[in-house]
Parts: C-alpha cells; sequence; structure tokens
C-alpha cells in the first residue's frame, strides 16, 4: 500500500501502522529515530494519529519535523 508522509510518498505492508511509515520517513530522511516518540502525527483532517494506529493505502500524514539543535 502507498502512504505520504509529510509529502513523501512510501510503500508498505498492509497492515503498517503509523510508527512503520515514521520509521521509513525518518531513515529517508536521516533523521534521528530516537525523536519519534516525541513526534505529534495528524491525518488530512487535522485529527491527532497514535502512533500504533493501522494504516490505509492513499493515506497521507504528516508531522512537524524535529529541528536538529531542537534535541
Amino acid at each position: 500500500m502507498k502512504v505520504t508522509v509529510n509529502a513523501l510518498t512510501f510503500s508498505l505492508f498492509e497492515g503498517a501502522r503509523v510508527r512503520n511509515a515514521l520509521l521509513r520517513y525518518f531513515a529517508k530522511k536521516k533523521l534521528d529515530k530516537e525523536l519519534i516518540d516525541a513526534i505529534v502525527v495528524h491525518d488530512d483532517y487535522d485529527h491527532e494519529l497514535d502512533h500504533d494506529a493501522p494504516l490505509s493505502d492513499g493515506q497521507h500524514i504528516a508531522f512537524e519535523e524535529p529541528h536538529p539543535l531542537n534535541h
């Protein structure tokens, strides 16, 4: 299935969760994966999503990318 995270689209396995998409995004952007737990993720309707929430094909999620100087 395809999921878009902050304008980057990834192919993920069926049954993937928000955390799986975040891990792919952080790896692609070479961000510190330890920061994942601190971010707040929203869907297209601005609903906050739990990191264990299931994703569906074509879903878009977004978060404010951590800044290197903020950790």
